[in-house]
């Protein structure tokens, strides 16, 4: 019997063995980096260290080019961004420039204890659309950090905020914003689970799948190009390559009819997942869309659920060989085997590296549900991030500060995120369908 309360892919698992047992017995994540050159102007240091940065609302130039409510929504989803990035206290000065100039606002909020000022205008651009001039200003010293154009794509300027954020974030920090990242998961349409992207601030959920089938597990390929994915499109469990440009979906050939569980590697050559041979599942790795197949872990017990390393040279893992479901590290060939913790009788699954490869986020079965914790791989207690509810398979950002997750309610599900303490949590998606959240790397442009 299946257990309705283990992770969506154990479950997935576990249904597979049972099924071939009976009917087939004999059946054969980019490590954020600093910039070398980059001046690190605030000396951000460290996870806990929130910078006081003021935004001025925008001005509005464009002479009737563009709608009135596009200069403030584009200030408010620059707003949300610089709040969700965990690196900001932000402030908003209401009453703009007095008649004597810039110099009295900077100075005033250089006084108040504000590190940074941001002001910007839309205005008219060649070509008859719409751009946005920004300048960001180091406080107390009024120096100009940032001074960059973006083009305005209507309706919402969507893209040109969440680069201006990004732009902010690197200019005041040294490190890369995660602003124009995405979020793959799985949601129920039209009668079926498809794959879907939402923006990483909840803005513009829309399926990317159409295969009218139930399709689960997509991961992100290092070039955020491509998406893995398992589906049941053509009536067995298959892996698909999806080219995000042309929403097209390429067949990963495999000598089974049980693949799931797919993982890019981090040099985008290689997708390890779970594959059914003789009546057992382990762990294997297959170049796309036709490369060989080469085995990673053998063993009579289920081995799935597999995750890379940043590095490409471990692996995480869970499997049952100890008689309940628990997480694993070995190399990427499946040697020098370990579990990661040590808890009696603990029921555990879905691992997720973060980006520095110093810690792996995997979920613990309670009384009530699944929680999130987090384990030093130095050892020690792991860290509980969640109570109450069910919260399933969490995934890092690419900068390693958040967490998305899946939090389920009775028969609700939807994808939420939460800072790497399990504090400021908010909820990405309202369908109360949504599970199996893959968060992208940086877009190649911001790396």
């Amino acid at each position: 019997m299946i257990d309705r309360n283990a992770p969506v892919a154990w479950a997935l698992a576990a249904a597979a063995a049972a099924w071939l047992a009976v009917a087939s017995p004999a059946a054969g994540a980019q490590t954020p980096q600093d910039s070398g050159d980059a001046e690190v102007f605030l000396s951000v240091r460290g996870r806990s260290r929130i910078v006081p940065i003021v935004l001025v609302p925008f001005g509005d130039e464009t002479e009737g080019r563009a709608e009135p409510a596009l200069v403030g929504g584009v200030f408010n989803i620059l707003k949300n961004d610089l709040r969700f990035s965990l690196r900001f206290d932000v402030r908003v000065d209401s009453s703009g420039p007095d008649t004597s100039g810039w110099g009295p606002l900077l100075a005033r909020w250089g006084a108040s204890g504000a590190r940074a000022l941001v002001r910007g205008v839309l205005r008219p651009a060649g070509g008859g659309g719409v751009e946005l001039f920004a300048t960001v200003y180091r406080l107390p010293d009024q120096r100009l950090m940032l001074a960059q154009t973006y083009e305005v794509a209507p309706p919402m300027g969507r893209q040109a905020a969440h680069r201006l954020s990004d732009d902010i974030v690197y200019a005041l920090t040294g490190n890369r914003g995660i602003a124009q990242t995405r979020i793959a998961y799985v949601s129920r349409w039209q009668g079926h689970r498809e794959i879907f992207a939402v923006d990483w601030d909840g803005h513009d959920p829309a399926p990317i799948t159409y295969d009218r089938a139930t399709a689960l597990s997509p991961s992100w390929s290092p070039d955020g190009t491509r998406l893995v994915y398992s589906s049941m499109r053509g009536g067995v469990w298959a892996l698909y390559v999806l080219e995000l440009a042309t929403r097209q979906s390429v067949l990963v050939r495999t000598p089974s009819t049980m693949n799931t569980a797919p993982a890019w590697s981090p040099d985008g050559t290689s997708i390890l997942f779970a594959m059914n041979q003789a009546g057992n599942i382990d762990l294997f790795t297959v170049a796309p869309p036709d490369g060989r197949v080469q085995r990673v872990t053998q063993h009579p017990d289920t081995d799935t659920e597999p995750e890379w390393s940043p590095d490409g040279q471990r692996i995480a893992f869970v499997s049952d060989r100890t008689g309940l479901p628990q997480v694993y590290l070995a190399q990427r060939s499946g040697g020098q085997l370990r579990r990661l913790t040590w808890e009696p009788d603990a029921y555990e699954g879905s691992p997720a590296w973060s980006p520095d490869g110093q810690r792996i986020a995997f979920v613990r079965r309670g009384f009530d549900g699944f929680d999130v914790y987090v384990s030093d791989l130095s050892g020690g207690t792991p860290l509980r991030l969640t109570e109450g509810d069910s919260n399933e398979n969490p995934v890092w950002s690419p900068d390693g500060l958040q967490l998305a997750f899946c939090r389920s309610r009775g028969n609700y599900s939807d994808i939420w995120i939460m800072a790497a303490d399990g504090s400021q949590m908010r909820q990405l998606t309202t369908d109360g369908t949504s599970l199996l959240p893959a968060w992208s790397p940086l877009p190649r442009e911001n790396r």
